[in-house]
């Protein structure tokens, strides 16, 4: 065989071996992706141990928020309403999508469902999220939601007011559940999104109360 044809070969060889360890690395990429919010989560976690936010202080929350809409607002396209979803401790940083139309709500921020109340009114404001649509981290979805705990405080910028709220329950629904659309006596917040990943077989929900809006009072 000339010496010029092993060559060639030589070369193949190598080109196909290259082109294998390629398709691995993006193989292992699309797999390790959708993890990466929450393992990223628990090392942010690990290495400020020492100093955590109390993310049950409506000052501390509100500040991490502001650095939060700062970040975002570097990246993000110009801000399309002055509503602001803010919650802190899982690096949601979105604007309220007020819409009838549920694809364009989800893919511009989090979607205040149609027919359900607002935070400067009583009742139930219900609000829904992706779980994972964009290249994490994403301050747009609900990816960590499930890390949210009773006690924890959710931030509202409606209006030009502050609203805060305290996470009272968490929990886990079938798709077809409806109730968590119903009305509340008193200001509530009802966050969901998808469960588990990747998947629309049930709703993880987080239901909070309405504290006060004013950031001097005591939680």
């Amino acid at each position: 065989m000339p010496a010029q044809e092993k060559k060639l070969n030589k070369n193949k060889k190598a080109l196909v071996i290259i082109l294998e360890l390629l398709a691995l690395a993006i193989f292992l990429y699309l797999i390790i992706l959708p993890f990466y919010p929450a393992v990223e989560y628990e090392v942010k976690n690990y290495v400020t141990r020492d100093e955590k936010v109390d993310w049950q202080d409506k000052k501390a929350v509100e500040e991490k928020g502001e650095e939060l809409i700062a970040k975002a607002q570097e990246k993000e396209e110009p801000v399309i309403t002055p509503n602001h979803l803010i919650i802190s401790k899982i690096g949601v940083s979105a604007p309220i999508i007020q819409t009838d139309n549920e694809d364009y709500g989800l893919h511009k921020g989090a979607w205040l469902l149609p027919n359900t109340s607002t935070p400067d009114q009583s009742g139930n404001t219900v609000i829904s999220a992706h779980r994972f649509k964009y290249l994490p981290p994403s301050n747009l979805t609900f990816y960590l939601l499930d890390k949210l705990e009773v006690g924890d405080v959710i931030f509202i910028i409606w209006r030009g007011e502050n609203y805060f709220y305290r996470v009272k329950e968490t929990k886990i629904v079938p798709a077809d559940e409806m109730s968590i659309l119903n009305p509340t006596d008193q200001p509530t917040l009802t966050l969901f999104t998808c469960d588990p990943i990747y998947s629309t077989k049930n709703r993880l929900v987080v239901v909070s109360e309405l504290i006060k809006n004013d950031i001097n009072s005591n939680p």
